[in-house]
């Protein structure tokens, strides 16, 4: 396996707190904390092998929102199964508050980029389901969420009968519902419209400010990652590392206006420019000419 960057950090980690309205961070073993330590993850074995993941570290703070960038095969959805617990790691570990993975968990909520709902079920008979499960439905949040996400009135809705920006809105209900600590969110909006896109976005950031959970989002695109995180990990191709990991300091609360300002065009082209090379190296390895 190749030699790794052990820590890719940006000069501004292990800040105090501010009162300038931006967020900074500690490191912390708290409730909603994910620590990455030398994550390795191998599939297949002899000429079958292919590292998807190489010595990755990573320090997630409780409560703040991350996105991962990187290019198409470079691991970075490996990496959040592996948080969720779906995957074991074949070297290295992954703690959550202090503790170590050891299968998936309600307290590590997921979203994918194609929704998991069931389409025999109402949208109200899915939201419930995770408490139901385990005999904690609370009546009081589950009629709040659906005030939230916009969807009253559609209650007793199949999921085929909704959009898919509604879709998406409801298996964010389904998520929040379960009172994860930690969402784990895989391009969740890559196949809407860029309109509905936005207002996902919005949606996003307003429950997150909101209930203040750590967010981990999973993401091709530069613009979306910087407009949602605190801090923006970008990630080799293939096998993956981290490469660079971009402190976004623009005020809280965001919404999409801040796409025009300067500071975030800064941001935007010193991620741009951060993934470029793996963009490229990720089109060879996909061209099998590396």
């Amino acid at each position: 396996m190749s030699e790794h960057n052990t820590d890719a950090r940006t000069d501004a980690d292990d800040r105090s707190t501010t009162g300038d309205g931006l967020r900074s961070w500690t490191e912390s073993s708290g409730s909603g904390t994910v620590n990455i330590q030398d994550l390795t993850k191998v599939y297949g074995e002899g000429d079958d092998e292919l590292v998807a993941v190489d010595g990755m570290d990573l320090h997630i703070e409780a409560e703040e929102f991350v996105t991962v960038l990187g290019p198409s095969g470079c691991g970075k959805s490996t990496v959040m199964e592996c948080i969720a617990g779906y995957l074991e790691p074949t070297e290295g570990e992954v703690l959550v508050n202090g503790e170590p993975v050891e299968g998936p968990d309600p307290s590590r909520g997921v979203v994918f980029q194609e929704n998991r709902l069931f389409p025999w079920k109402t949208i109200n008979q899915n939201v419930r389901f995770g408490p139901q499960m385990r005999n904690a439905v609370d009546e009081d949040r589950i009629h709040s969420l659906f005030g939230q996400m916009g969807l009253e009135g559609f209650e007793d809705a199949y999921p085929h009968e909704l959009s898919g920006g509604m879709q998406q809105r409801a298996e964010l209900a389904r998520l929040l519902a379960n009172d994860p600590d930690i969402m784990l969110m895989d391009e969740p909006f890559s196949g809407l419209d860029a309109m509905t896109k936005e207002l996902m976005q919005e949606n996003l950031l307003d429950v997150w400010e909101d209930d203040d959970r750590t967010v981990l989002f999973i993401t091709h695109d530069v613009e979306e990652a910087i407009l949602l995180a605190d801090r923006v990990v970008v990630m080799t191709a293939r096998p993956g590392q981290v490469k660079d990991v971009i402190d976004v300091d623009l005020d809280r609360p965001r919404d999409t206006d801040v796409v025009t300002t300067d500071r975030f065009n800064e941001l935007q082209r010193r991620a741009s420019e951060s993934i470029h090379d793996e963009a490229e190296r990720a089109m060879k390895q996909a061209e099998g000419r590396t």
